[in-house]
């Protein structure tokens, strides 16, 4: 045989492709079938897990925002009573938590959780700046404060906290 006959040999007809084509298609059309039906289903399990807020969760969110914004109130005006009523924020918070089903209320139980440890951290800042003034005062030292710079950061944590609420008020009602 030369080199011309083998060339001319046919090796692979359409016949022959139709043939692999239709056991191919034997074999994946029940996978590709199966694969998009799951593909739909985790579509619609994940825009139910980052839409939906679960009746449990925005009742116990209330409730914790509710307190949380009771422990603002009460660090607005220095009054006494931050630590007690911190501790019921913080069960509140932890309810909220255990009954978070979704990703969404995961979600809402952190953000609260950032609220209350932003009001947390603030009350704590607050009470180390007097006790370092009184400090001060008592050893007769130069306490350095800057007025300007003092209301910058207050403002700040307004805006932040305030934004925080905004969004927990719009998330929960």
């Amino acid at each position: 045989m030369t080199l011309r006959e083998f060339l001319q040999i046919e090796l692979w007809s359409r016949e022959t492709s139709r043939k692999v084509i239709r056991r191919t298609w034997k074999i994946v059309r029940p996978i590709a079938l199966v694969s998009g039906v799951l593909i739909v289903l985790l579509g619609v399990a994940f825009e139910i897990e980052s839409r939906w807020l679960t009746k449990a969760e925005r009742k116990a969110g209330k409730a914790a925002l509710a307190k949380i914004e009771e422990l603002d109130r009460l660090e607005r005006n220095a009054s006494d009573g931050f630590d007690a009523m911190n501790d019921q924020a913080k069960a509140s918070v932890a309810i909220a938590a255990q009954k978070a089903w979704t990703l969404r209320d995961r979600r809402m139980s952190n953000e609260l959780e950032f609220y209350r440890w932003e009001l947390e951290t603030n009350h704590e800042a607050r009470i180390r700046d007097l006790q370092l003034q009184s400090i001060a005062i008592e050893k007769h030292l130069k306490w350095r404060y800057n007025p300007e710079l003092e209301q910058k950061m207050r403002d700040t944590d307004s805006q932040v906290l305030s934004s925080v609420r905004s969004l927990l008020h719009k998330e929960l009602d």
